[in-house]
């Protein structure tokens, strides 16, 4: 089940599927084992998981899966490359008032 934002910076809690951006992520199991009942029947031995960015987070994130790592956020390049002064301008505003900047994995 989806509670929040899959960025670990963001808190913004999962309502809507019409609000934000849903990922279906396709994982490799935990244990692979050529005894499980799936591997001798020659299924797949992924899991299927879902995963939300708001719509704040979705604008300038996307995600990616790294191995040893799982699932993580990274910037989307288009945007990067389009405006880097709008991305600049959303690390600033999230400056909370001891100055410090929050940064997404």
């Amino acid at each position: 089940m989806l509670h929040k934002c899959a960025n670990p910076a963001c808190l913004s809690p999962f309502r809507k599927l019409s609000q934000g951006k849903l990922f279906l992520v396709e994982t490799p199991a935990l244990e692979r084992s050529e005894s499980t009942p799936a591997a001798r029947r020659g299924l797949s031995s992924h899991r299927i998981e879902y995963y939300w960015l708001c719509d704040q987070c979705a604008f300038a994130l996307t995600l990616s899966y790294e191995k040893g790592r799982g699932v993580v956020t990274v910037p989307r390049l288009e945007i990067v490359r389009k405006a880097p002064t709008a991305v600049a301008h959303a690390r600033e505003e999230r400056r909370d008032e001891g100055g410090r900047t929050e940064q997404s994995a």
